[in-house]
């Protein structure tokens, strides 16, 4: 009987591989390139920094939650930019695919060390009067500064209900 309870002598070599296999294995999914160390936005803007391969203490310009607004006619630009440089920054053109956004007020100036939001119930708002970017699509967003050059990046165009309501405002 108590033989029963004891593993098979000629089963303890399988088992005891099988043992370390899963210990093994089960440290794969660990490391930097594991999943759960990765960036992940989980808005719906697009967030890049100028120039993209600055390190946090290098200068560089972050993007934050960018995004385009419409219901397929006017379309406006949300978008938040941080000036990570000793410099003063101008935005001074933005384009909605090939047309380019009205900026009410001028441009947009961005001192040393500043934070500047555009759209998303700000006073800075960044407009196309037929933007032709329908919801749930994704389309261009081309930002202009003056020192730290043009950027594009593909961002989501989302419908200006719900959080969004402030958007597609006539220029």
């Amino acid at each position: 009987m108590m033989r029963s309870l004891l593993i098979a002598p000629r089963l303890r070599l399988p088992l005891a591989a099988a043992a370390s296999t899963l210990l093994v294995l089960s440290g794969c999914a660990s490391g930097q390139q594991a999943e759960t160390s990765q960036s992940y936005n989980p808005g719906d803007g697009r967030n890049i920094n100028i120039p993209a391969d600055a390190a946090f203490d290098d200068d560089y310009i972050a993007v934050r939650n960018a995004l385009v607004v419409s219901d397929g006619g006017p379309a406006s630009i949300t978008v938040t930019m941080v000036n990570n440089t000793p410099e003063a920054e101008v935005l001074s053109e933005a384009r909605i695919g090939d047309q380019t956004a009205v900026f009410v007020g001028g441009p947009v100036e961005l001192g040393p060390g500043q934070s500047v939001r555009i759209g998303g119930g700000s006073e800075r708002i960044a407009l196309v009067q037929a933007g032709g970017v329908e919801p749930g699509n994704w389309t261009e967003l081309t930002l202009t500064f003056s020192r730290a050059g043009s950027v594009t990046i593909d961002v989501m165009v989302v419908a200006s209900d719900d959080e969004y309501a402030y958007g597609g405002e006539s220029a």
